[in-house]
């Protein structure tokens, strides 16, 4: 019994295409069991230099939120109780 498949689209508008090779074809169980500890500890590298970066920063200015407002020429002056570089422009 064949397959008959309704399509909304014209006919001919689908090619049959032969699957991509996949860099992983040669790989062996053992392989994919390294590259996902890799991984794993890579992620816990990445994590614990950002839980560092944010406990060491007092830079207020790596806050994406203050610094869109630094950008665009906003005062944060009043956020932070200290003159910021829009009172800095301002007096230039």
């Amino acid at each position: 019994m064949g397959s008959t498949r309704s399509h909304p689209l014209p006919p001919g508008i689908f090619v049959e295409m032969k699957p991509s090779p996949d860099e992983f074809d040669d790989w062996t169980e053992e392989d994919f069991d390294n590259e996902i500890k890799r991984l794993q500890e890579r992620i816990k590298e990445l994590k614990s230099q950002k839980v560092a970066r944010e406990e060491d920063d007092d830079d207020i200015t790596h806050d994406p939120d203050v610094r869109e407002m630094i950008e665009n020429g906003e005062h944060t002056c009043h956020m932070f109780d200290a003159p910021c570089q829009a009172c800095e422009d301002d007096e230039d």
